[in-house]
């Protein structure tokens, strides 16, 4: 018969193995993980979530402010550090690494004493530039970059009119995205988004209106967009 003792300090010695064996696998198994988050797109999230934040502008023109071009910079993206959306330590338009582009047509408008409706159908793509530069005295600067992700948007903008020839706009709506592509630099590997998500979107501002009778305005807004 085998001595108690020698059978429990056998058993032990095998029960110590295999923790330090799961300890390795464990140790040796993290770094994967890590690496299967440092893949997903950047700008998702769980439902329900904010996953983008932005700072930007919008013209409104044509003969009856039936045309929108909207223009800005990403200041938050799930997945990103600040390193990736801005050169060097300020976080200003010039400083931008990732731009968005937006034009968009008016579908339907109802005036109403000081609060406005307006249903806006278009279309945003968001740049990453390799040097940032983008400036709001030219629109074009926006554009400027790899085109990275497509949205299709459905708006709706409540324009509450508090004086004058001004007013707050408040833009909410739906987005659906059309295009993900991959992400250059410090980004490398992963895409911006995916294609076929949908997120809710929202921002606000101040409106200042340019021309009474062809009812052209620029307005200044900041904002997010959403996972659902």
């Amino acid at each position: 018969m085998a001595d108690p003792k020698s059978d429990l300090t056998r058993r032990s010695v095998l029960t110590g193995a295999g923790v330090a064996v799961a300890a390795g696998v464990g140790l040796a198994v993290a770094p994967n993980a890590a690496g299967d988050d440092r893949e997903r797109p950047v700008g998702t999230g769980p439902d329900g979530t904010t996953t983008v934040e932005f700072r930007g502008r919008i013209s409104q023109t044509g003969k009856s402010g039936e045309t929108f071009t909207s223009y800005g910079f990403l200041i938050r993206a799930n997945g990103a550090s600040a390193a990736d959306l801005f050169a060097g330590s300020t976080t200003t338009v010039g400083s931008a690494l990732f731009t968005a582009y937006a034009t968009g047509e008016l579908k339907a408008r109802v005036l109403d004493q000081s609060v406005h409706s307006l249903d806006i159908d278009g279309e945003l793509t968001v740049y990453q530039r390799t040097a940032p530069g983008a400036t709001f005295d030219d629109q074009t600067s926006f554009t400027v970059g790899a085109s990275v992700a497509t949205y299709r948007l459905t708006l709706q903008d409540v324009l509450a009119v508090f004086a004058p020839q001004q007013g707050i706009p408040t833009l909410t709506g739906d987005m659906v995205q059309t295009e993900a592509h991959r992400l250059s630099g410090g980004l490398a590997g992963r895409s911006f988004g995916r294609r076929g998500q949908r997120l809710r979107f929202f921002a606000t501002g101040l409106g200042q209106l340019v021309d009474p009778v062809t009812l052209n305005a620029h307005l200044e807004i900041a904002g997010n967009w959403s996972a659902e």
